[in-house]
């Protein structure tokens, strides 16, 4: 069997543990399951690649059906499907598809658009003005700037976020070799001159934006560019004291803070 720790709207956002079994093992448990279209909530359905869950939601629309399982959500209608293991695989447990948030906001206009004003920030400022950045991505949002931070923490806007970098950079002619140069003139300077500050402040600013010292490297998985421990820390308690944050338009009735593990009992 495999649980899913899940926080939802009706259990006022309370992180519960939902337990997904195998046929065989509801069978063995003798639970009473029904095809996942046709249960209502809190009954049993199982899944078309042959998983069993509890029902969480049911909602009703004027020409169409949404059910929700901890692991995933499925429109009702003759072609539909809901499989278990493509959501336990991606790691998207909370939307009907399984590609994930981030994967999704990649192709819209706004994220592209957010990416290429933090790189603006970066080469121009040396630093990100999360206000406006956040402004600037979703200001329809209760807290522009921490759902800014929450894009940033994904390794595929990372990873998108390298490649406008490497982009900006080479349109300014400038690569790693050249700050490699930078830091060895300084030193040659410093031992002649010694006054290397203005050069190695310069050079500092494209080692940054760079990523080319361990102790700088940007941090993956969880979030994050151009973000100490201190700001990761800083976004945490402020997440914990705000659980009704969320994609909240897109997914109204559950907030996305998913754990799925296996249970060799």
């Amino acid at each position: 069997m495999e649980k899913i720790k899940r926080r939802f709207k009706k259990n006022n956002y309370k992180l519960l543990t939902y337990t997904i079994h195998t046929q065989k093992e509801a069978d063995q448990y003798e639970l009473k399951y029904k095809p996942w279209r046709e249960v209502s909530v809190g009954e049993y359905g199982i899944s078309d690649d042959g998983y069993v869950a509890e029902c969480i939601y049911v909602n009703k629309y004027e020409n169409a059906t949404l059910v929700t399982y901890p692991y995933g959500r499925q429109w009702i209608n003759n072609t539909s499907k809901l499989e278990f293991i493509p959501h336990k695989l991606s790691g998207e447990f909370g939307q009907v598809g399984t590609r994930s948030w981030a994967e999704q906001e990649l192709g819209k206009t706004r994220t592209k658009n957010a990416i290429k004003l933090y790189v603006q920030m970066m080469l121009n400022e040396g630093k990100i003005d999360w206000k406006k950045l956040g402004l600037a991505y979703r200001k329809d949002q209760e807290r522009p700037e921490l759902t800014a931070r929450r894009l940033f923490k994904s390794k595929r806007i990372q990873s998108m976020l390298d490649k406008e970098l490497a982009s900006a950079l080479k349109e300014k002619n400038i690569d790693k070799g050249d700050v490699l140069d930078m830091l060895l003139d300084a030193i040659k300077i410093a031992k002649e001159k010694e006054d290397p500050s203005n050069m190695l402040r310069g050079a500092e600013n494209f080692v940054k934006i760079m990523d080319m010292l361990p102790s700088k490297s940007m941090i993956t998985d969880t979030v994050q560019i151009d973000m100490t421990s201190k700001i990761l820390n800083d976004i945490a308690k402020e997440e914990k004291s705000s659980l009704t944050l969320s994609q909240t338009k897109e997914n109204p009735n559950e907030e996305e803070d998913n754990e799925v593990f296996s249970d060799p009992s």
